[in-house]
């Protein structure tokens, strides 16, 4: 089994150092941040090491690179992992017990996480604030890497067969904002309204490209839990999302349904993306 896996991994790396290549044979290597408008609206834009901003075609060709080679890591990684290891159990660490209404409360641990996501670990920044929510018995966690099909910033997958899927994606807040000596004290609403911010991540926790005045958002909604403020979003086809910012960290969860799913499990699925929520520190 560890031949097997060590076999796996050098497949993997080879991969990577290949697509490397490809997306960036002479130029200085392109990396994707969120700068705001001068209006304040963030969006994406592909910049050199050196600091230079693509456009055009540049970026639009980098951008699909990029996309293309995320995805292709994330599917080589998950297939060194073996059937027997992708769903975590009922032992998921930072699970409660069952609650009277059928629900369990996950509270995500300090440090190793469970489901292998801890980006800020991975970076040697540290530990950060934890999140919670609320899913019904019987949700399953997959464990997720840095090379997850959804970007390095994925934290949480869980999947239930009835019901639907749960992502969970923690980007840091300097990859949304330019002041640096605000990163810490920065709120979601100097950051962007909510239909400006919504379509920034939403490839990334949705999987799908959004306009802020498009037909996709059905609806958004700001609420407050704690004294912090978060912003809610039903977008079709059955999707909802919930996002907030706390000391430098931007939490998103996002849960989506197939159409049977979400015929049979609106409510709960609403109770789920409710739930969300920062333990403030």
């Amino acid at each position: 089994m560890a031949a097997h896996r060590y076999a796996a991994f050098l497949a993997l790396l080879a991969a990577f150092l290949a697509l490397t290549t490809i997306i960036s044979p002479a130029s200085a290597p392109l990396v994707t941040r969120y700068v705001p408008l001068a209006s304040g609206r963030a969006v994406s834009r592909c910049v050199t090491r050196a600091g230079q901003t693509e456009s055009g075609t540049s970026r639009r060709r980098a951008s699909s690179q990029a996309l293309a080679g995320s995805l292709l890591l994330g599917r080589l990684a998950q297939s060194i992992v073996s059937p027997a290891e992708a769903i975590t159990g009922s032992g998921v660490q930072g699970l409660g017990d069952m609650d009277d209404e059928g629900y369990r409360l996950y509270v995500r641990p300090y440090g190793a996480s469970a489901s292998g996501g801890m980006r800020a670990i991975s970076q040697g920044k540290g530990d950060f604030p934890p999140y919670k929510f609320r899913v019904p018995d019987g949700w399953k966690q997959k464990p997720v890497s840095v090379a997850d099909p959804s970007g390095p910033e994925t934290d949480a997958r869980w999947i239930s067969s009835e019901m639907g899927d749960l992502l969970v994606v923690l980007p840091p807040v300097f990859t949304f904002i330019d002041d640096e000596d605000s990163i810490d004290t920065v709120t979601l609403e100097e950051i962007a309204k909510p239909r400006e911010l919504l379509p920034v991540f939403a490839p990334q926790a949705l999987g799908i490209g959004i306009e802020e005045d498009g037909e996709d958002i059905v609806a958004t909604k700001t609420v407050k839990k704690n004294g912090l403020t978060y912003y809610e979003y039903e977008v079709k086809p059955h999707s909802l999302v919930s996002v907030t910012v706390y000391k430098g960290r931007v939490y998103v969860l996002s849960v989506k349904a197939s159409q049977p799913q979400w015929a049979r499990s609106e409510k709960q699925l609403r109770k789920i993306m409710e739930s969300f929520e920062v333990v403030q520190t």
